[in-house]
């Protein structure tokens, strides 16, 4: 049986997805990851594909780090090979506010600015380009509807899986576990506050998966599925970190609000990876073997969704790279380099004066 967990390859270069392809269509985490309020300086980028908005964010963080601040990657949840923002000492960020995550400034120079790298483009070369452009575009924006239909499919299909492996899942067996597994943990660090992350994404280069919740944990309790009742797990023992006092953070699947990781304090508790320690999902569920023939139909017409959502972004990221060509051929990089050390100059100065 496919489990939900299955088939998300390795993302590289940031711990968590700034935003996510889902059932309801995309959806970004700006606000709670970069709230202008919360921050010293908030910078918006606007440019079209391929104007290197992803290239400067990279460049300013790996600066801030040689300069000895913190930086936090968040990888973009329809391209991870690209940024969508980056968070310096959780005081300053740079964020992409161009659709699908289109973002304004709240109070503009007092404590936002604007990027705009759309002066270091040519208008000549793109207005000839122009229907082009606009085709492309077009195509794109319905490959990710159809995406997103397809992916409302498995959103309904997940939720009647849910129905049917409560009927084997033993709550009460579960609880006691979590309960001790949490008493083990020992003295509680913060005061039982949890955040959401994407960990998971369903992006134009496939399934992928960040390793935000175990990458910086010294222990790690990985669970073995058992008929989809991992994701009933994971809540129980979430709500019980909670109510001990800890903070943590829930890596979150694109899909129906479902936790695929928890990280507290130095500890990790993650499904669909590898662990030191090993939870056997099977200790919680009782043998019906007529729910899990309707699971294993149910299994098998969610992942054929899932795929075809896969195939249509994997369509709309053709039409999205050639369109970076296009932009990247009416740059002038140089200019835009050079604007980009007067900002990286700029903004470290801000944070050493802060």
């Amino acid at each position: 049986m496919n489990s939900i967990y299955d088939g998300f390859q390795p993302a590289s270069g940031g711990g968590w997805f700034a935003g996510a392809n889902t059932e309801a269509g995309f959806r970004g985490s700006y606000p709670d990851i970069a709230g202008e309020r919360d921050l010293m300086r908030l910078y918006i980028l606007k440019g079209g594909p391929g104007c290197g908005k992803s290239t400067l964010m990279r460049r300013v963080g790996e600066a801030a780090e040689r300069a000895g601040h913190r930086a936090e990657y968040w990888l973009c949840g329809s391209d991870p090979d690209s940024l969508d923002a980056v968070i310096l000492d959780g005081r300053a960020a740079l964020v992409d506010g161009t659709a699908p995550h289109a973002l304004d400034m709240a109070c503009p120079g007092a404590s936002s600015e604007l990027v705009d790298l759309s002066q270091f483009w040519d208008n000549g070369i793109l207005s000839s380009a122009r229907e082009e452009i606009e085709a492309r575009a077009a195509f794109k924006s319905a490959e990710f509807a159809s995406a997103y239909r397809w992916l409302a499919a498995a959103g309904r299909i997940l939720e009647d899986e849910a129905v049917l492996a409560r009927r084997m899942f033993l709550a009460e067996k579960a609880e006691g576990f979590a309960g001790r597994f949490v008493k083990r943990l020992g003295r509680p660090e913060g005061h039982g506050i949890a955040q959401r992350r994407y960990t998971h994404g369903v992006t134009m280069r496939g399934r992928r998966r960040t390793a935000g919740i175990e990458g910086e944990a010294e222990v790690t309790y990985s669970i073995e599925d058992a008929w989809g009742c991992a994701r009933l797990l994971l809540p129980v023992i979430a709500e019980r970190m909670t109510r001990a006092g800890w903070d943590t953070v829930l890596g979150m699947l694109p899909l129906s609000g479902i936790i695929g990781g928890i990280r507290a304090g130095h500890f990790a508790v993650i499904c669909g990876g590898a662990g030191e320690h090993v939870i056997r999902m099977s200790r919680f569920v009782r043998s019906d073997p007529e729910v899990r023939g309707e699971l294993r139909l149910a299994a098998k017409l969610r992942e054929s969704c899932v795929s075809e959502a896969e195939a249509h972004l994997s369509r709309a990221s053709r039409e999205h790279f050639v369109l970076e060509e296009i932009y990247r051929g009416a740059m002038d990089f140089r200019a835009k380099e050079r604007y980009e050390k007067k900002l990286t100059a700029w903004i470290l100065d801000t944070l050493g004066r802060a």
